[in-house]
């Protein structure tokens, strides 16, 4: 079976989104950077001389800011991605044709090649649009899920395939 389709920023950007909510790298770093704010807080309030009163009210503080702090995670890492996208993943990005066979998938274009076996894809991810096969824990290939030379029909059967092939 033979897939065709582009791949663009706003699919590598999706791709980051899901590794940034589902990957334990992510999670990690996100429980750090809580940690740090917990730490940082209590050191400004203990070093200015507050008392454990005070000391109670900046832990309630931390609670109530986890959430913007969590979020922030987020909105920084993508800025980031977004910035470099052009430059570090121009090669990830443009016209590719999927071959799928019974072993493996081949994802390839003008610039690059990958070559991989259904039996190394540790997890799998998708949104509405795209599949998010990831290899390890944050490299994943983005593939979509309708491709352009398919029809409808196709497109339900190339879609059970890779979905029988990962569970």
């Amino acid at each position: 079976m033979i897939a065709k389709f582009d791949i663009t920023d706003k699919d590598l950007i999706a791709q980051q989104k899901n590794a940034i909510k589902n990957t334990k790298f992510h999670k990690k770093s996100r429980i750090m950077q809580l940690v740090v704010f917990f730490i940082l807080v209590m050191f400004v309030l203990f070093a200015a001389g507050y008392s454990t009163n005070d000391l109670v009210f900046g832990l309630v503080v931390c609670l109530i800011l986890a959430p913007v702090v969590w979020k922030s995670y987020e909105i920084a890492i993508i800025k980031r991605y977004k910035r470099d996208i052009l430059k570090q993943h121009k090669n990830k990005m443009g016209n590719f044709t999927l071959i799928l066979s019974e072993d493996e998938f081949k994802k390839e274009s003008t610039n690059l090649t990958e070559i991989i076996k259904w039996k190394d894809i540790q997890k799998f991810e998708d949104d509405d649009d795209l599949y998010f096969l990831y290899i390890t824990d944050l490299r994943a290939i983005t593939i979509k899920k309708e491709p352009d030379n398919m029809n409808h029909k196709e497109v339900n059967e190339y879609q059970t395939y890779i979905e029988n092939k990962i569970n």
